[in-house]
């Protein structure tokens, strides 16, 4: 609720208009925040933030600052910020056009007190018009359910109903309507005013650059707008100009005629679905129609969407039968600062659809015109570059000097702390900062005294944002945190404020529900939260009320080595970029505080960006879609980043190796897929597992190796959030001798079985979210190889599974390349299947396995991760002979 609105003038704080709502909830304390109000316009000056939030218990004031004039209102805090901000660039508008002329002319307060009139006209229509709307909507539908029910009556009265059960049910009609009214008011007012970014300053601008240019770059801090607001301006554009624009119709979706014509790339799914969610809610379209997304298992589109989000593996697959993706007339590339091996390879991909698009090459097509030489011809494809930082000069050279536009964002200050000295533990110093900060910094203050005074910034009880390595690392802090909490029970600040501290986790396998809970922060909430990240919070999303950030300096990474064949799992040291961004993360909503858990000459020693990962992980199963996408050179293939030669060449040889490529022509630079090749492409899954798959079919075991597959491909299904003697109890049931392979494959049986499979995952401490996924992955799979005509066999026999596992893929290839021998020294060692050129590792069997405290002659594995020593994960006993078959 909106409880008072004063407008005011900077140079002096001389009121100049006001009104004030007559509610109870504010009653004689209204001199008091009038008095409050003053106080701040004679702070403000024409360095103040152009916008600012300031709480008074139990209330807050949002402020709008134009330099010449202050625009106030107090508020609940419950009330949307987003439409406090919109109500006040409102009143902005119309104060201007009415009055700017004459406020440096006036002497006495509240010259222009007629202006209430359009206060309370604005107040209203931000709080009722939407809400309006849909509620006749909503009697509408009750209208329409009453005519049924007296229609109806007579066959109801024929079937013995009597007429009391038609009265309770009328009451509880009633009932819901009251619900559904209170819960239509809520929800529209959340869809009718989009964010006031600061993208739209810059909206014509944007449009004109990318009229007159094939490619453009666009650098904007997050939370600037730009992954949500850029594809309406393009889409409402194109509509103009071009595209008919769809109509919606009364039950929420839209319709149109026209392709595709928008699609946005996002390196995680859950910025895919979240924005495609958010920006459906301000055009007020129903998800799947104008707007949709599609990710894995997953495709919330239809014929009518023309704003399509996705991962960039979706895209990387529709290339692969459309390499010209023309269903798209303009794609965006988002985060491309992170540099994942998907989107190097999309950078490529695009631009080449574009120069074939331009003309310089056009495809023969069946259907095409017969007038025109058989050639069809394509709209030229836009490319846009989003990020919110990278190497601009890389990407614009790449780009043919694509031009560069910069958006500024609305960052607060930041006081950034280093340590004195290198920490040994960063997570024990990560978590003394933690505890360090929840115990003193209940008020947080910048500057000297006269900046204090000028701004009037005070943070109470900001919640803290953690970057952690992974799930791992994030759980067992957690741990230690609900301890604290526990013992400590509530934390007094010499504010006399009370917060006890909660923690959340946050990385991309977290479902969706767990996820959530982090933006649905309640500000009347008395506890301080605590969040434990992975990178995936530097840049895909914004979390409100983030006041300190705690930067580890430390993030998890793949390291292929073409010398031993390995791809190993280890931490590493972030990029400044990187950590720029995470301290950024401190300053969205208001000004914070960055605590770097490293010193001053270990950040000068940080690569300016992260190193990008085509350049440091395994590429062969990227130089197969590469291959697949009639690529037969991909050493000419024209990265942005290329990788190694002799990364490229260690990768042929395991395709090759496998019998997934072939030379072509006898030349030694042209590969093409073979048969076996052709089949494996089809799965969107590790070529290795693909391969594996295919030749599970002699061992008469594909339905078991599907299920190991697809446990392979989600995150662990066990919670390692609870490890009481209990919980490891229960886990042990699991446990086979034969491996954690077999282990994984029990599980999923079981979760078959189980009638209650909520309940059952819960009874045994198995996290769902990871099982359904495992199952939906299965299940893609199982389509996948009736496709292929794969037969879908079964064996009881765990023995045979091990065999294949072991020798299907043959020696040296797939999983077979990741066997371990056991020493007499105690260690095991890698097999080098007589390479001479590749060398064996002393590798050891982590704790987490269910043959640890074994000493097998053989394993397979299927991951190496490496912290003070190379710990093989996910094993499976085989016999040493099966190898020599």
């Amino acid at each position: 609720m909106v409880l008072m609105t004063m407008i005011a003038r900077i140079s002096d704080g001389l009121p100049l208009a006001a009104s004030i709502q007559d509610d109870e909830t504010i009653g004689r304390n209204i001199v008091n925040y009038q008095n409050q109000a003053k106080h701040l316009f004679r702070k403000m000056n024409v360095h103040s933030p152009a916008q600012m939030s300031i709480e008074t218990d139990p209330f807050i004031f949002h402020i709008l600052n134009d330099q010449q004039v202050c625009y106030l209102v107090l508020c609940e805090k419950s009330f949307s910020r987003r439409i406090a901000f919109s109500y006040l660039e409102d009143l902005q508008r119309q104060f201007q056009q009415d009055y700017m002329s004459r406020v440096n002319k006036v002497s006495r307060p509240y010259s222009f007190i007629e202006f209430d009139n359009y206060i309370q006209k604005a107040k209203k229509n931000f709080t009722d018009s939407r809400a309006r709307r849909n509620l006749n909507q909503l009697n509408s539908e009750l209208q329409d359910v009453q005519k049924i029910m007296v229609q109806n009556i007579d066959d109801v009265l024929q079937r013995g109903l009597a007429i009391s059960d038609l009265d309770n049910k009328a009451t509880n009609l009633s009932v819901l309507s009251q619900k559904y009214k209170k819960d239509a008011r809520y929800l529209n007012l959340r869809a009718t005013y989009a964010k006031v970014a600061a993208v739209c300053l810059v909206k014509s601008q944007l449009l004109d650059r990318i009229q007159n240019n094939e490619t453009l770059i666009i650098i904007g801090e997050t939370g600037s707008g730009k992954t949500t607001q850029i594809p309406q301006f393009l889409y409402e554009h194109l509509s103009s100009s071009k595209y008919h624009q769809p109509s919606t119709l009364s039950n929420g979706n839209c319709t149109s005629s026209s392709k595709v014509i928008i699609g946005i790339t996002q390196p995680r799914r859950v910025a895919a679905v979240s924005v495609a969610q958010r920006v459906s809610q301000e055009i007020q379209c129903r998800i799947g129609d104008l707007v949709g997304y599609k990710i894995r298992f997953d495709d919330c589109t239809s014929s009518n969407t023309r704003i399509k989000y996705m991962t960039d593996g979706i895209l990387l697959r529709e290339a692969i039968h459309d390499p010209l993706l023309s269903n798209y007339r303009v794609i965006i590339l988002d985060e491309a600062h992170e540099r994942t091996v998907q989107s190097d390879l999309l950078f490529g991909i695009v631009k080449q659809a574009q120069r074939l698009r331009s003309g310089q090459k056009r495809p023969l097509d069946e259907d095409s015109d017969s007038s025109n030489g058989g050639q069809r011809h394509y709209e030229p494809l836009k490319i846009i570059i989003m990020s919110a930082t990278m190497d601009v000069d890389n990407f614009s050279r790449y780009f043919n000097q694509a031009p560069v536009i910069y958006i500024e964002g609305r960052v607060y200050p930041i006081e950034i702390f280093y340590t004195e000295s290198k920490h040994t533990d960063y997570a024990t110093a990560c978590l003394s900062t933690l505890f360090q900060i929840h115990q003193e910094e209940d008020e947080l203050t910048f500057g000297d005294e006269s900046t204090r005074q000028n701004n009037d910034f005070s943070l109470i009880g900001g919640d803290i944002l953690v970057f952690c390595t992974g799930q791992e690392e994030i759980e067992s802090m957690i741990k230690i945190v609900q301890s604290y909490s526990a013992q400590t029970n509530i934390m007094k600040t010499s504010k006399g404020t009370v917060k006890t501290l909660k923690a959340y986790p946050l990385y991309s396998a977290l479902p969706k529900t767990k996820q959530q809970r982090i933006f649905d922060r309640n500000l009347n909430d008395c506890f301080r939260r605590v969040i434990f990240a992975t990178n995936i919070a530097e840049t895909s999303i914004t979390i409100p009320n983030i006041r300190y950030v705690i930067d580890t300096g430390k993030f998890k990474s793949k390291i292929f080595s073409p010398k031993t064949g390995f791809e190993i799992m280890r931490v590493e040291n972030i990029s400044k970029a990187q950590a720029c961004q995470r301290s950024g993360r401190a300053g969205r909503l208001a000004p914070g505080k960055c605590y770097r858990l490293y010193t001053r000459p270990e950040y000068r020693s940080f690569s300016p960006f992260p190193i990008p990962e085509i350049q440091k992980c395994s590429i062969y199963s990227v130089l197969l879609q590469l291959i697949a996408l009639g690529i037969s050179n991909v050493q000419a293939f024209d990265f942005i980043d290329s990788p190694s030669i002799e990364n490229i060449q260690s990768s042929l040889k395991k395709l090759m190796k496998m019998k997934a490529i072939e030379k072509e022509n006898d030349s030694d630079v042209d590969y093409k897929l073979t048969k076996l090749g052709r089949t494996m492409v089809k799965f969107p899954i590790d070529p290795r597992y693909a391969l594996l798959l295919i030749e599970a079919q002699k061992f008469r075991c594909t339905e078991e190796i599907i299920t190991i597959i697809s446990m392979l491909s989600v995150d662990n299904v066990f919670d390692t959030s609870m490890t009481n003697e209990k919980v490891i109890a229960i886990h042990r049931k699991f446990a086979s001798s034969e491996g954690d392979l077999i282990k994984l494959l029990n599980v999923f049986r079981r979760y078959r079985e189980a009638q209650q499979k909520m309940t059952w995952c819960q009874e045994n401490y198995l996290r769902s979210y990871q099982l359904k996924q495992a199952g939906d992955i299965r299940q893609q799979l199982v389509d996948l190889c009736k496709q292929a005509s794969i037969d879908l066999v079964s064996t009881p026999s765990t023995e045979t599974v091990r065999k294949c596992l072991a020798i299907a893929s043959g020696v040296g290839v797939g999983l077979g390349a990741n066997i371990a021998e056991f020493q007499r020294d105690g260690d095991f060692r890698t097999i080098t299947f007589g390479q001479n050129d590749r060398p064996s590792m002393t590798v050891f069997i982590h704790p987490s396995s269910c043959l640890f405290s074994q000493k097998p002659e053989c394993v397979l594995f299927v991951e190496l991760v490496q912290t003070n020593k190379s710990y093989m994960r996910n094993l499976c006993l085989i016999d040493r002979k099966w190898l020599l078959e």
